[in-house]
């Protein structure tokens, strides 16, 4: 194609070069004459000059076309500080040290099931963090609603559209307490387009009116920071909302401290406490 090209310019080169010696011999009848046949002249030889680099450039060796990125994870990548240097961890042994801290897989799901998402290498190589990801995700496959583990939900804090969203959202939350009929009437009057919103519901019989402010479509942290405690208080036996970081998201989780603590242990820091987390 490249040397295609070439001929292509080649051709307007002598075209335009032959205008250009026809003005130069021919009469003029000022110095403008010799000015419009040098122009000519110019432009000529911009067009040889193409031709000679197309034809060049015609036998260089193509390019090697770079290959497709791999699927990127949704948790933090492996370069980023605090990553994973250590030798690949089997995923068995990863789900059994979660389970002995209080994080287990919920009934009926499988391993298998983990496979359907990320490839068992992706867990092995980053223990601790994918898996703990989707510990708080549903099975990538119909039917929906199948939870890898009953304590834990990936809170993408982008998640506002439409009223409903935010009680939605907290509906969610309050499910991974394992008390979700502490909270009832959860309702909320989002609107992308006012500055603020109202949710409200009640919780251990009381009412509550939490005031959001409107950020296009994400959750007010110091919202769902409001809604978080009052869950905590309602259970009241030492269970607290600690978040494993996942970008513009939190994988929270409904844990005692000692339990926190554990998992800390197999991978440092991963967790931290929601008032924190928030707040980062």
């Amino acid at each position: 194609m490249n040397r295609l090209f070439a001929l292509v310019w080649t051709a307007a080169g002598a075209f335009i070069g032959f205008q250009a010696l026809s003005i130069a011999l021919g009469p003029k009848g000022d110095a403008s004459g010799w000015w419009l046949a040098l122009a000519f002249a110019v432009v000529a030889i911009f067009f040889f000059w193409r031709a000679l680099r197309e034809w060049a450039t015609a036998d260089a060796p193509a390019v090697k076309p770079i290959a497709s990125a791999p699927r990127q994870q949704s948790p933090s990548s492996n370069s980023a500080p605090g990553a994973w240097r250590g030798a690949p961890v089997p995923l068995e042994t990863q789900i059994a040290a979660l389970s002995d801290a209080g994080l287990t897989m919920a009934p009926g799901r499988s391993i298998e099931e983990l496979f359907v998402s990320w490839p068992r290498a992706d867990y092995e190589q980053d223990p601790y963090n994918l898996i703990l990801f989707m510990y708080g995700s549903e099975v990538e496959a119909e039917p929906a609603g199948r939870w890898f583990c009953e304590r834990g939900w990936n809170f993408d804090m982008e998640c506002l559209s439409e009223a409903g969203d935010y009680a939605e959202a907290f509906g969610q939350i309050a499910r991974i307490t394992g008390q979700p009929q502490l909270v009832s009437d959860l309702s909320d009057n989002f609107d992308i387009d006012q500055s603020f919103c109202e949710i409200g519901y009640t919780i251990s019989g009381r009412q509550r009116t939490l005031k959001a402010r409107v950020d296009n479509d994400w959750a007010d942290p110091e919202a769902a920071t409001a809604f978080v405690r009052d869950l905590e208080a309602a259970v009241g036996d030492g269970r607290r909302f600690w978040a494993a970081d996942n970008g513009q998201a939190s994988v929270l989780f409904f844990l005692t401290d000692a339990e926190a603590a554990k998992i800390n242990a197999l991978r440092k820091n991963i967790l931290e406490f929601y008032a924190n987390a928030d707040q980062g």
